[in-house]
């Protein structure tokens, strides 16, 4: 089951709604050890109505890039109030990533060490381009203040995405990059072969304070 519009795991939600999910394609390159294409994607049961609490958000385009901190924001439920819970958080680059910790591959997004610890694995990683809030990374290892936390980056998932989604395509931005020569995910150098992404099964799916505004992004979900 998904739920969408919850604020709380511990107690009402006035907002929320459910769905049922059919169908999960997950990517069948999947290695558990490295955590490479850890992404999936969820059909539901039935459309969802957006709302105030409930809004769609733009996917990073495979010419993204996201440099060395870049400012970004992480939602989820804190471990220990279980409301739900956004904290700023600066991209780590990628060569700096990989130089600290061992085992941190070019498909994987860092952000910084925080003493926020939203433990929501599969949330978004989100950042805002002009007016448009977009979705760069799908969270997969929480780091809280010890390690990094990462994230499966979106855009390199693109052609996969729009080749696995039926009915109104997603809609896709790219992100500018002020300095390349600070570059944290390299766009594909051939059409990605990796899966589509999963919205976020928990929290909403945009920052509470600026839900995106770009039409062409009403289709995601």
């Amino acid at each position: 089951v998904v739920y969408l519009g919850r604020n709380s795991h511990s107690g009402p939600s006035p907002n929320e709604v459910s769905r049922t999910v059919v169908n999960i394609t997950c990517h069948p390159g999947f290695n558990s050890s490295t955590r490479e294409n850890d992404i999936c994607l969820l059909k539901l049961s039935a459309p969802v109505n957006f709302t105030d609490y409930i809004r769609p958000i733009c996917l990073a385009s495979q010419n993204s890039t996201f440099n060395n901190e870049t400012s970004s924001w992480a939602i989820g439920f804190d471990v220990i109030s279980n409301n739900l819970q956004e904290a700023n958080v600066p991209i780590v680059g990628n060569s700096e990533c990989k130089a600290r910790y061992p085992g941190i591959t070019d498909s994987i997004i860092c952000t910084r060490e925080t003493a926020s610890c939203l433990l929501s694995v599969g949330a978004p990683l989100m950042t805002q381009s002009g007016s448009v809030w977009l979705q760069s990374g799908v969270l997969i290892v929480p780091g809280c203040s010890v390690t990094p936390t990462t994230y499966t980056p979106v855009s390199q998932y693109q052609q996969w995405i729009s080749d696995t989604v039926t009915g109104t395509p997603p809609g896709f931005v790219t992100f500018p990059s002020p300095d390349s020569s600070l570059q944290t995910t390299a766009p594909p150098t051939a059409a990605p072969t990796t899966p589509p992404t999963a919205p976020p099964t928990a929290p909403p799916t945009a920052p509470p304070t600026a839900p995106p505004t770009s039409p062409t992004c009403v289709g995601v979900f």
